[in-house]
């Protein structure tokens, strides 16, 4: 009788453990690792989720693949990003600066958006930028 259950048991903790739903796997876009495809001159430019929205998040990701853009093509790009925070038990404040310089030799960089991927599982957002 103890067997019955031993064996019992042991089944019921591998059927149980089988039966996991399997999280599909994430498909990321072939232009994620290499921008350049097809012969066109392109970047990516990715952002986390912000906490003020959507807007934000692109802004970011199009202002990422424009300074990559812009450094193929011999553009320097820097970007100081500073953050100031202070707690006490009363109060809490923060405060984010952002600065990003540009020199060039007079060139201008236009391009265009190709493809905007976001990922399921981390909700970053992928932008695809293409020189035109």
């Amino acid at each position: 009788m103890f067997k019955l259950f031993l064996l019992s048991f042991i089944l019921f903790l591998c059927l149980g453990c089988s039966n996991h739903s399997k999280i599909p796997s994430v498909i990321e876009p072939l232009w994620l690792y290499k921008p350049n495809l097809n012969g066109k001159t392109g970047a990516v430019g990715s952002s986390r989720p912000q906490f003020k929205g959507k807007t934000v998040q692109r802004r970011v990701a199009v202002s990422r693949a424009l300074d990559e853009l812009a450094q193929q093509n011999g553009v320097e790009v820097g970007n100081i990003i500073m953050r100031k925070e202070k707690s006490s038990a009363i109060s809490a404040s923060s405060k984010t600066i952002i600065e990003s310089t540009q020199t060039s030799s007079g060139s201008i960089i236009n391009a265009h958006i190709e493809e905007v991927w976001v990922d399921p599982k981390t909700k970053e957002m992928y932008i695809w930028l293409i020189a035109d």
